[in-house]
């Protein structure tokens, strides 16, 4: 990545290592328990993928970018079915490529440079960590879904 500054590095380190931890509870989840949600009104683990991905591609794209990529942010909740695993690890991969190319315009010289996204402005900065939180809440999430929907033990 060429923007070398130390706060933009560590906050895209944390943005990836929580979506490696979102990849690998995805990887041993039990295909037929993806998209069964453990309660109402409770995500599934293939919502939490697309909500990630869209969220990611939202605020990178149309907040830090400027863009006009329209999000259906309600069918990342109310959708029952859709990806398989390998669909879903691809739509984070494939997210996370393409926000790459908006990541790739930060540098230390517009760290502060405003944005304005969603009636709120704010700094470059605050958009990039505002992802890393919201990511690494839903990995926790996710987490919890092994758990829950997934059957799964925990992790020594």
């Amino acid at each position: 990545m060429p923007s070398p500054f130390p706060e933009f590095e560590t906050a895209v380190r944390f943005l990836d290592k929580q979506l490696d931890a979102i990849r690998s509870v995805l990887e041993e989840f039990p295909e037929e328990a993806i998209w069964v949600r453990p309660g109402e009104g409770v995500v599934s683990l293939g919502n939490l993928v697309c909500h990630v991905a869209g969220s990611m591609r939202d605020w990178f794209e149309n907040g830090l970018a400027r863009g006009d990529w329209i999000r259906d942010r309600q069918l990342e909740f109310d959708r029952d079915d859709g990806p398989d695993r390998a669909g879903l690890h691809a739509l984070l991969d494939e997210t996370r490529a393409h926000c790459e190319g908006f990541l790739s315009g930060v540098t230390e010289g517009n760290w502060e440079d405003d944005r304005r996204f969603r009636d709120r402005t704010l700094p470059v900065r605050e958009v990039l960590w505002h992802q890393v939180e919201h990511v690494a809440y839903h990995a926790g999430q996710a987490a919890l879904l092994r758990r829950l929907t997934g059957g799964l033990m925990p992790r020594p």
